[in-house]
């Protein structure tokens, strides 16, 4: 791709306006970010029964055995989208991008969690929680606890779906080149994650350091380029809009789980609380055994 990408013409068929929320202040986000492991965490804490008074007062932990690992991954999707959009007016973030599917005919739609588009190219990311477990990537094998998962495969076809897609996209304004779309896999807090031979093209990373790596790579792509890309990526007609789910109720589901993640830090806090109590206590009891063993030791001397 050259200097000469422009775009042309009056298309307005455009995505709806970009829904900001609180962090997300600099992301010209055209679909709310994935919400996925969310939504799984809130529905699992939904099946479990209620706590009660007494170990909610000792600080016993709310969130369900089934929820955790989700509620790991709802953490990572939250703190992924924070840093995307942290990145700056260079870049640009698009959440949950529909790249094929038919949901019409049944078909589970193929979709990225986020496509940015910056100075250093243009990368598609998918999200995989895999918290507490042991991750292990070679040339064309992902392995999680000693089981081979498709992550690769997956991410390879999502990427190139968006790389025909653009392209397309480009074509139809009056532009044609070559679009090349690096797939990116995020992991949620691995136990262990050892890349032993990368896979092609494909980067492996942790939740906390994508964001960092994406923005240590060198600049690769010119202003207008990147504005060109940028303007058709936020096109509804660029993408399989067919796949698109109806606007759901994401903004309640996060203050849902912002009402769970208040619970569980209150019950931590009340647990260190008590342990600290406790603490004391016993520290107590000894200084006033040892003192009472002086006093008897002094009186019989």
């Amino acid at each position: 791709m050259g200097d000469g990408i422009v775009t042309t013409g009056d298309d307005r068929s455009t995505l709806p306006a970009p829904q900001r929320q609180a962090g997300h202040s600099n992301a010209p986000a055209s679909w709310l970010p994935p919400n996925h492991a969310l939504r799984e965490c809130l529905a699992l804490q939904a099946e479990a029964p209620p706590i009660s008074l007494v170990a909610r007062l000792f600080g016993v932990d709310p969130l369900s055995r089934d929820a955790r690992r989700s509620y790991s991954g709802a953490l990572a999707e939250i703190a992924l989208a924070d840093s995307l959009a942290a990145l700056g007016d260079e870049w640009t973030v698009v959440h949950s991008v529909p790249v094929g599917g038919d949901i019409a005919a049944g078909h589970y739609p193929l979709a990225l969690d986020h496509l940015v588009i910056g100075p250093a190219g243009i990368f598609s990311i998918t999200i995989h929680s895999h918290a507490g477990q042991a991750v292990w990537v070679g040339e064309r094998t992902f392995m999680v606890d000693d089981e081979r998962l498709g992550h690769l495969a997956d991410a390879e076809k999502a990427a190139s779906a968006a790389s025909r897609l653009l392209a397309a996209a480009l074509k139809a304004s009056g532009t044609a080149a070559d679009v090349v779309v690096t797939p990116c896999i995020v992991v949620d807090s691995p136990s262990t994650l050892q890349i032993r031979q990368r896979a092609d093209r494909i980067q492996t990373s942790t939740a906390r350091d994508f964001t960092a790596w994406l923005a240590a790579l060198p600049r690769l792509i010119s202003p207008t380029v990147v504005n060109a890309l940028s303007g058709v990526s936020l096109q509804a007609s660029t993408w399989s809009v067919s796949a698109v789910v109806p606007p759901n109720d994401a903004h309640i589901r996060r203050d849902d789980f912002d009402q769970l993640r208040l619970h569980i830090d209150s019950a931590r806090l009340r647990r260190l609380v008590w342990t600290g109590l406790g603490v004391i206590l016993s520290y107590s009891l000894v200084i006033s055994s040892a003192s009472g063993f002086s006093v008897f030791a002094v009186a019989h001397f």
